[in-house]
């Protein structure tokens, strides 16, 4: 009980430390959604200028599957600025000399960046939808169904833990080799690849559609596309699995934290920047 207790008041801390770093550089968070919104908009626009009469952003009729291309872009950032959150201020941390501080202290680092990660999980939601409205707004006839926010906001709950999976694990590589953000934006891009993919041209069975099935960012943008583009909304089930298995890469990334930061830890690295 003391632990979870210590665990709330880390969450708490880290929550008041995420509002006071929104309050102090707004224009940063701002800029970061707008530079966002651009990139996608430069994409389809440019799509749209290779269709025939530039009819790739008008109609429902469009041949560029935008809603798609728009979720999984949306999601693509949702991941970004979530491990960014762990990997980036592990590197960040590291060239000022707090990450030793850090690892020293108290309290697991594990625990801290998960504690860090739910903390700012509303502010990551909140940009979600911002990034999504601001497509809604600029794109006609998207087809997306914004009265499903609720439940859409479920789903991104849920996927936020798959996500911290990955998380972890680019937070113990971080720990090992520092200055790793450009590779961890390619890894980004690939995500978004998956995302796009269109699950149905996958044969049943085959390692490939297993695969999409069962990790969860795959997965979770299965069901944000049945949630804001489907007539009909998932089974409770499905949601049940979908919770146990990015509780499942959660375990499974903290114990690979864990060896990860042992293994940093024994190699002098953490007193390194």
């Amino acid at each position: 009980m003391k632990t979870l207790q210590e665990f709330l008041l880390i969450i708490k801390a880290e929550f008041k430390r995420d509002l006071l770093f929104m309050y102090r550089y707004p224009l940063e968070i701002l800029s970061f959604l707008f530079f966002m919104y651009l990139i996608l908009m430069a994409i389809l626009l440019g799509l749209s200028e290779l269709m025939p009469g530039g009819e790739g952003l008008a109609g429902k009729d469009s041949p560029i599957n935008r809603e798609t291309m728009i979720l999984g872009y949306c999601l693509m950032q949702f991941v970004l600025a979530t491990q960014m959150g762990w990997s980036g201020q592990i590197q960040n941390e590291s060239q000022t000399g707090t990450l030793e501080q850090l690892s020293i202290s108290g309290h697991s680092l594990a625990g801290v960046l998960l504690a860090r990660g739910i903390s700012q999980q509303p502010r990551q939601i909140l940009s979600f939808f911002l990034l999504l409205g601001a497509y809604y707004w600029s794109i006609p006839d998207t087809g997306l169904s914004p009265e499903r926010a609720p439940y859409v906001t479920l789903i991104l709950s849920i996927t936020a833990f798959g996500v911290y999976g990955v998380a972890y694990l680019f937070a113990g590589l971080t720990l090992i080799f520092k200055r790793v953000g450009f590779f961890f934006q390619i890894i980004n891009f690939a995500f978004l690849g998956l995302f796009w993919q269109d699950r149905s041209s996958m044969a049943e069975g085959s390692w490939s559609a297993m695969l999409y099935d069962f990790f969860p960012l795959t997965r979770g943008m299965t069901l944000l596309r049945e949630s804001l583009l489907s007539s009909h909304l998932s089974a409770f089930s499905e949601i049940l699995i979908f919770l146990g298995i990015c509780l499942g890469f959660t375990f499974a990334g903290y114990w690979i934290f864990r060896w990860l930061e042992r293994k940093a830890r024994m190699q002098a690295l953490l007193s390194q920047y």
